[in-house]
């Protein structure tokens, strides 16, 4: 599950502006660079040299060697060894258009109890690997309700004839004849497994991971080396990764919505938005 980060530097840069309620103008300012490249960085058309990065890293508060490591291309997470508990995680590389989305195949060992995490926006290829993997989905749960999320709903409902789990704050989705809502702290049982919700807004109202032994599907939180976008609250956002992802083990696993898989202590190690809070 290795692979190109989801973000590159323009993203970094775009995203903790947005946290500062900076214009690309009032960040050239701070940092003592012209507009003009901040605007050419934003639109991955230029990453500067070292010393710019560190004035840009200063003035956005983020931690300067990780951002630098990043945008000169040094740094992606190690693989991870998978989880040694009694259950398998396929991943799924998706495409909404020709945008990536990863969607999760989570089955207990002894039962072969089955579940989606997230549909992605191409479902026939999920009952294709399910068919091939002989699997029979239980359940489909929902990190949030974007599209590039949820838009495979209706077909998997139909197919699979399953209940679908998300947050009750966040927006529902179409497509589920069985809609089920969750909140902070639930369980939802898969056959020996036990699933805890964890609640994560700030990309949506109700953003939720999934937690099981030391893995966690995190949705668009957290990607390796950034995070995801604050649709909702860039405070809320920041919150839920600093007091409820990153307080996890440093060996507990991460597997986003977008980009490689990391761990907890990969992203407090080398991820600039959180070095200096971790």
């Amino acid at each position: 599950m290795a692979g190109s980060l989801e973000d590159e530097l323009g993203d970094i840069l775009e995203k903790s502006r947005d946290g500062k309620g900076w214009t690309q103008s009032d960040l050239a300012r701070a940092s003592g660079i012209k507009a003009s490249d901040v605007y050419r960085m934003e639109r991955y058309e230029f990453v500067p040299d070292e010393n710019i990065l560190q004035n840009l890293a200063e003035a956005l508060d983020l931690h300067a060697p990780s951002l630098i490591a990043i945008a000169k291309g040094r740094w992606v997470p190690q693989p991870i060894e998978p989880d040694p508990s009694p259950f398998d995680i396929v991943c799924l590389d998706l495409f909404v258009g020709t945008y990536p989305v990863k969607c999760y195949l989570l089955t207990c060992k002894a039962t072969k109890a089955t579940a989606v995490i997230d549909t992605g926006g191409n479902p026939e290829a999920v009952i294709k690997k399910t068919k091939e993997l002989n699997l029979q989905l239980e359940k489909i749960l929902l990190t949030h309700a974007h599209f590039d999320h949820a838009g495979g709903l209706e077909l998997l409902d139909k197919t699979f004839h399953c209940p679908t789990w998300i947050d009750k704050r966040e927006p529902c989705p179409s497509g589920s004849r069985d809609l089920r809502f969750l909140e902070d702290g639930e369980m939802i049982k898969l056959g020996n497994l036990n699933i805890e919700v964890l609640f994560t807004p700030g990309h949506t109202s109700g953003g939720i991971s999934y937690k099981v032994h030391d893995s966690v599907f995190s949705g668009d939180a957290i990607f390796a080396g950034s995070m995801g976008r604050a649709n909702s609250s860039w405070p809320e956002l920041y919150s839920s990764i600093t007091q409820k992802l990153l307080t996890l083990p440093d060996h507990t696993r991460l597997f986003p919505g977008h980009g490689p898989a990391t761990t907890v202590g990969e992203e407090k190690r080398n991820n600039p938005f959180f070095c200096r809070t971790a």
